[in-house]
């Protein structure tokens, strides 16, 4: 018998073979037919996250309007202007909100940091962005790595 886990992550790669960005929950509800549990809810984010260690897809927090069409969206009040964990394969999004992904391996290093400079970029062009995030630079995920492995290292 397979486990709760296991069956999740089947459906959530499922559902990427047909989609760019599947929803982890909306997956979830297809797949159960009903809402989730949390612990089915858990079960599904931590195959969500094997899969993105794996990398084969990006683990990325997005409000449903930035996800697209296949977004869930939750009916609860307000529920529609919070993030949630999607999968993602498709790379503008990626690139379009690199400061949103949760868990990407190496494999996905080129894009973000192509989105963190085309963020950079878009900052330091706009005045009132500028004055908003005075200070951002982006960094690419190799050298945060690196940083954060010395970091570690000397504490």
């Amino acid at each position: 018998m397979t486990s709760m886990t296991e069956t999740f992550r089947q459906a959530l790669q499922n559902a990427l073979a047909t989609r760019n960005t599947v929803s982890i929950r909306n997956t979830l509800i297809e797949l159960l037919e009903r809402d989730p549990s949390k612990g089915e809810v858990s079960a599904a984010n931590k195959a969500a996250r094997r899969i993105a260690e794996d990398g084969d897809a990006v683990l990325i927090s997005l409000l449903p309007d930035q996800a697209g069409a296949d977004a869930y969206v939750p009916t609860a009040r307000g529920a529609a202007r919070r993030e949630s964990n999607y999968l993602t394969v498709d790379e503008k999004i990626i690139k379009d909100l690199p400061c949103r992904v949760e868990l990407a391996t190496e494999k996905w290093d080129a894009v973000i940091d192509e989105g963190m400079r085309l963020t950079q970029q878009k900052i330091e062009s706009d005045p009132m962005l500028s004055a908003l995030l005075p200070g951002w630079k982006a960094e690419p995920r190799a050298e945060e790595r690196a940083r954060r492995t010395a970091e570690a290292a000397a504490s």
